[in-house]
C-alpha cells in the first residue's frame, strides 16, 4: 500500500482531497435524487422552481454569515443539485397529449407500433404500443406520440415492430389494491414508461411488420426462438419458471403460482434483477478460478453481458446488469468502498435519464436495495455461516440472508407482506439457481439447433425446476408461511436504513489508516461489534412488523364479534328464516347509488322453494343461472348506460347473489362497477364470506340475504383481512353468484 511509502503529512493531505471530492459527489447524488424525489409527490411548477432557484443563491450569499465556513460549499452543492433534480423531473414530467385526452372514454380507431416485446399467457396477451405521427395515428387521432398498454385476449401472433390497427374504447388507467389491501399507484407506473392510456379487449389488425430498430428487432427475435425452444423440451409449470428465471418472464404464471412465490419470498428469483445474474456470474467466476484473477472476473462481466443480449436488452435486464457488475467486481477485489461510490453514480445515472423510477419503479429500487446487500452486507455476515464447508455454498447464503434481511424493511412498506418462510425457502432454492441456469441456457441453445440436442439438458433442468416448484408450495401452505402487515411507518423504514449505513461507514469508512487496521486484522474486535450491531436494525423490523402484526389480529377479533352482532340483528329481523324482498316499483330513471341499485329498480328478488340445503351443493349456481344477452342489455338500459362496458369494468350482478337463493328476476339485476372501490369484486367476497355463513349453520340464508340487500358494505368493512385473502385465493378473484 500507498500507506508505507509516504509521510504522514502526505497522507493527511491526501485523504483530505479524498473526503472532499466524496463529500462533493454524495451531496451533489444526494440533492439531484432528493430534489426528484421531491418533485415525484410535490407538483412544483416553473414558478416555483425559480422561486427555489432565488432562495439558492440567497443561501450562497447568507451562508458564511449563519454557518461555519467551511459549510457553505456542501451547502451550495446540495441546494444546487436539489434544485437540478426538481428541473430534471419537471421536464420530464410531460402531460397527456391533448389529442389523446379529449378521445378518452370514447371508441376510437388508432394505428400504432407495437415497441415491447408482447407479454403471453396462452391466448391472451398485452402489447405496449406507441402512437403519433411518428407511427401514422392516421384515423382518429392526430398528435404527438404517447404510450398504450393494450389487453387482448386474442394472440395474432404480434411482434416487437409490427404496425397495428386498433378499434376500441381509450381508456384512462386506474390504480388498484394489492393483495395485501395496498393501492400500487398503477398510473405512475405506466408513466415512467410514457404509457397514458389502456384498452381492453379491442378490434386488432396487423398492418404491417419490420418496424422499430432493427437491433432490438433481432434480440426479441432471438429471444422469442429461445424461449419456444425451452417450451417444446421443458412441460409447463417447469419451462414457465425457467423463463421466468432466465428472461423474467411472469406474465404466464397462473395466480396460484404466483401467490406461491409471493408467500415464500421467492419472487425474485423469476425478476429480471441484479441478484440472480450476480450468482450466476460468481459461478462462473469459480469455474475459470484456475485463471488469473483478473482473467475470472472478466468471464463474470462477459456472462452479465450476454445474460443481457439473451433477454432482449430491455431497460431492467440492462439496469439489472450494471448493479450486478458492480457487485461482483466489489466482491471479487474487496474493494467494497470503492463499488459503493461507482454504485451511487450509476444509480443516479439512471434517476437522471428516467427520474420517474425513483419513486414509482419497484424493481429499480430493490435492484439497488439488492446490490447494496450483496456488496457490504454480505461479507459482514459471512463469518456467521463458516460452518458450511463448502465456500460456494456459504457465500451463496450469505448473500440471500443478506438480501432477505436488508430488503425486509422496504418489502414491508412497499408491499405489506411478511414471509416466515422466505429465509428457508430461498436457501433450499437459490444454491440450485446457477445449475437451472446453466441448464435452461443449455437446454435454449441447443433447442435452436435441434429439438433432439435439447431433450438430455431440458430433463435435466426439468429436475431442478420441479424440485423447486414443489418446496415452494409445500412451504407456501404451511400455516401462516406469510402474513400481511399493513401501515408499515415510513420512520421505523428511514431508522433501520440509518444504522444500517452507519454501521456501514463503520465498517468500510475509507481514511488511510483504518483501512490499514482493517487490512491487517487489527480491528477484529470491532468487526465482531459490528456484526453484533447488525441484530438492532434486525430487531427494529421485526420487533415493529411484530406489534403490527398483534394490533391487527386484535382490530380482526373486534371485527369477528361486530360480524357476529349484524348477522344476529338480521336473523332476528327474520324470525321464520326466510327473506322477503319488496317489490318492484320502477323501471325508469334508475340510478346507481354507489355501489348499491335503486332500490325502486332493484329491490331484489329470491327463489321461493330455495333452501339453504340447496345453495350450499357445489354447483348449485350454474343449475340455476339464466341471464341471456337480451336481459343484460335490458339492464343496462333501465340505468341509462350503454350496453356492453368495457370487459372487466361493470357486470350484471345478482344484487342478492344466487348462492344465497337469489334469483334471476329483473328486479335482482342491476349494473355494478368494479371501480371505485369498494365494486362488484369485493361484493363477491362478501357473498362467498355469507355462503360460508349460512353452509356451517352460524347464520339462516334469510338473514344473509336481508344483510346483504340492506347493508353489504358492513359486512365487507369487518371481514378479516386473512380471510378476504383465503377467498381471493380460493376463486382467484372469480364472481361467486
Amino acid at each position: 500500500m500507498a500507506y508505507n511509502l509516504t509521510s504522514k503529512h502526505e497522507l493527511y493531505v491526501g485523504d483530505n482531497n479524498i473526503m472532499l471530492k466524496d463529500r462533493v459527489l454524495y451531496l451533489g447524488c444526494f440533492g439531484f435524487a432528493t430534489g426528484v424525489l421531491l418533485r415525484s409527490f410535490v407538483r412544483v411548477d416553473l414558478g416555483g422552481i425559480v422561486f427555489i432557484g432565488l432562495v439558492y443563491i440567497f443561501l450562497i450569499f447568507l451562508s458564511p454569515i449563519i454557518v461555519k465556513k467551511n459549510h457553505d460549499v456542501s451547502i451550495s452543492i446540495f441546494a444546487l443539485a436539489f434544485l437540478l433534480g426538481i428541473l430534471r423531473f419537471h421536464i420530464a414530467d410531460v402531460p397527456p397529449p391533448a389529442a389523446f385526452e379529449a378521445q378518452a372514454g370514447k371508441n376510437v380507431s388508432i394505428s400504432a407500433l407495437i415497441v415491447d416485446e408482447p407479454a403471453k399467457n396462452g391466448d391472451k396477451v398485452k402489447l405496449i404500443v406507441e402512437t403519433g405521427d411518428e407511427t401514422g395515428a392516421k384515423i382518429d387521432i392526430k398528435g404527438p406520440k404517447t404510450g398504450i398498454v393494450v389487453f387482448s385476449k386474442t394472440d395474432l401472433g404480434f411482434h416487437y415492430g409490427d404496425e397495428i390497427e386498433i378499434s376500441g374504447k381509450l381508456e384512462k388507467p386506474a390504480n388498484f389494491m394489492t393483495d395485501q389491501d395496498m393501492e400500487f399507484d398503477y398510473v405512475n407506473y405506466l408513466r415512467k414508461d410514457g404509457i397514458f392510456y389502456a384498452m381492453h379487449d379491442p378490434k386488432i389488425e396487423i398492418l404491417s411488420s419490420g418496424h422499430g430498430n432493427p437491433v432490438k428487432r433481432a434480440l426479441f427475435s432471438v429471444r422469442e426462438s429461445f424461449d419456444a425452444a425451452i417450451g417444446k423440451a421443458v412441460p409447463a409449470p417447469e419451462s414457465i419458471v425457467l423463463g421466468g428465471i432466465i428472461l423474467g418472464e411472469r406474465y404466464a404464471f397462473s395466480q396460484s403460482l404466483r401467490q406461491s412465490f409471493m408467500d415464500t419470498g421467492t419472487i425474485h428469483i423469476v425478476t429480471i434483477g441484479g441478484y440472480h445474474v450476480t450468482l450466476v456470474a460468481r459461478w462462473i467466476m469459480d469455474i475459470f478460478s484456475f485463471l488469473p484473477k483478473y482473467a475470472g472476473i472478466g468471464a463474470g462481466v462477459i456472462s452479465i453481458f450476454l445474460y443481457v443480449i439473451v433477454t432482449g436488452g430491455a431497460e431492467t435486464s440492462i439496469r439489472a446488469g450494471i448493479m450486478a457488475t458492480l457487485a461482483l467486481v466489489a466482491g471479487a477485489t474487496g474493494r467494497m468502498y470503492m463499488a459503493g461510490r461507482a454504485l451511487i453514480i450509476a444509480a443516479t445515472a439512471m434517476i437522471f435519464i428516467n427520474p420517474f423510477v425513483l419513486a414509482y419503479d419497484v424493481s429499480f429500487e430493490l435492484s439497488f436495495i439488492a446490490t447494496i446487500a450483496i456488496i457490504f452486507l454480505s461479507p459482514m455476515i459471512e463469518p456467521y455461516f463458516q460452518w458450511i464447508p463448502w465456500k460456494w455454498l456459504r457465500d451463496i447464503v450469505a448473500i440471500t440472508s443478506s438480501m432477505y434481511f436488508f430488503a425486509l424493511p422496504f418489502v414491508l412498506y412497499r408491499m405489506g407482506n411478511l414471509s416466515l418462510v422466505a429465509l428457508p425457502a430461498n436457501i433450499l432454492i437459490v444454491p440450485l439457481m446457477p445449475l437451472s441456469m446453466i441448464s435452461g441456457f443449455m437446454t435454449g441453445f441447443a433447442g435452436l439447433v435441434s429439438p433432439a440436442f435439447a431433450v438430455l439438458p431440458g430433463k435435466v433442468a426439468y429436475a431442478l425446476l420441479h424440485y423447486q416448484i414443489t418446496a415452494i408450495g409445500t412451504l407456501a401452505h404451511l400455516p401462516f408461511a406469510a402474513v400481511a402487515i399493513q401501515n408499515f411507518s415510513l420512520p421505523f423504514v428511514v431508522l433501520v436504513y440509518a444504522v444500517f449505513f452507519w454501521i456501514f461507514w463503520r465498517a468500510y469508512g475509507h481514511a488511510g489508516d483504518k483501512e490499514v487496521r482493517m487490512e491487517n486484522g487489527s480491528d477484529k474486535a470491532g468487526q465482531k461489534i459490528r456484526r453484533g450491531i447488525l441484530l438492532i436494525p434486525l430487531a427494529i423490523t421485526l420487533g415493529s412488523a411484530g406489534f403490527l402484526y398483534y394490533s391487527h389480529f386484535m382490530s380482526n377479533q373486534a371485527a369477528e364479534a361486530r360480524l357476529q352482532d349484524l348477522l344476529h340483528a338480521a336473523a332476528a329481523a327474520e324470525p321464520a328464516g326466510t327473506f322477503t324482498p319488496d317489490d318492484r316499483k320502477t323501471s325508469a330513471d334508475c340510478k346507481i347509488d354507489g355501489p348499491y341499485p335503486d332500490h325502486s329498480c332493484t329491490p331484489g328478488a329470491v327463489f321461493a322453494d330455495a333452501t339453504a340445503a340447496d345453495t350450499c351443493v357445489a354447483g348449485y349456481t350454474a343449475t340455476v343461472r339464466n341471464v341471456s344477452a337480451k336481459t343484460k342489455k335490458e339492464v343496462f338500459e333501465e340505468y341509462g348506460m350503454t350496453y356492453p362496458q368495457p370487459t372487466g369494468a361493470y357486470e350484471v350482478d345478482h344484487f342478492i347473489p344466487l348462492a344465497l337463493g337469489g334469483s334471476n328476476d329483473i328486479a335482482n339485476l342491476f349494473p355494478e362497477a368494479a371501480a371505485p372501490i369498494p365494486g362488484f369484486h369485493e361484493k363477491d367476497i362478501v357473498e362467498v364470506f355469507l355462503q360460508g355463513e349460512v353452509c356451517s349453520g352460524r347464520t339462516t340464508l334469510g338473514a344473509a340475504q336481508r344483510q346483504i340487500s340492506t347493508d353489504w358494505l358492513a359486512v365487507y368493512g369487518n371481514i378479516p383481512f386473512e380471510k378476504i385473502q383465503q377467498i381471493k385465493k380460493k376463486y382467484g378473484g372469480s364472481a361467486v353468484q
